[in-house]
């Protein structure tokens, strides 16, 4: 019984904050975390900004779990790009003054993977935005005519405790 509440509850989270915007912004937060490890100071923000904006857990959590293959599986082209971003002479000085400071440091940011992949979703966080948005407007009502009619969909509403 539990574990049947814990998936109608799971369910419920995809009919949360579900306009364009809300799943947009879960996909870029969701991108922002799954790029980045748990144990650095972005991760953390990120993860707190959950709390402040309005979007939808379940975009945020698949997109999550999306970009840490993306990060798993790219991990020597963001290697590649922080490596590149952490060497050159003129930015040894910004690196040693950034590392000096109280909290930054945190970021993990000496790592070149971190960094490259960190880059990589700043980056791209604009146009996976924009992106999501108008896939969002153009898949919208087809997806959602397609899950009221599942048999899934129709055992959720049937289930008496969640019946509306």
């Amino acid at each position: 019984m539990l574990l049947i509440r814990l998936l109608y509850r799971f369910i419920a989270l995809f009919e949360t904050h579900a306009t364009p915007q809300g799943l947009a912004f879960g996909v870029c937060l969701g991108m922002l975390m799954g790029l980045s490890p748990s144990y650095t100071l972005q991760f953390w923000i990120a993860l707190s900004l959950v709390f402040l904006i309005q979007l939808n857990l379940a975009s945020l959590c698949s997109s999550c779990a999306v970009f840490s293959l993306i990060n798993y599986l790219g991990g020597s082209l963001f290697k590649k790009m922080g490596i590149s971003l952490l060497t050159p002479p003129v930015a040894l000085k910004f690196w040693s003054a950034y590392f000096e400071a109280p909290i930054l440091p945190f970021t993990d940011f000496n790592n070149p993977q971190i960094l490259g992949s960190f880059l990589f979703g700043i980056l791209a966080l604009v146009p996976i935005f924009m992106a999501s948005v108008k896939i969002t407007q153009r898949l919208e009502p087809t997806i959602y005519h397609w899950w009221r009619t599942t048999k899934a969909y129709n055992l959720y509403r049937g289930y008496k405790p969640y019946a509306r």
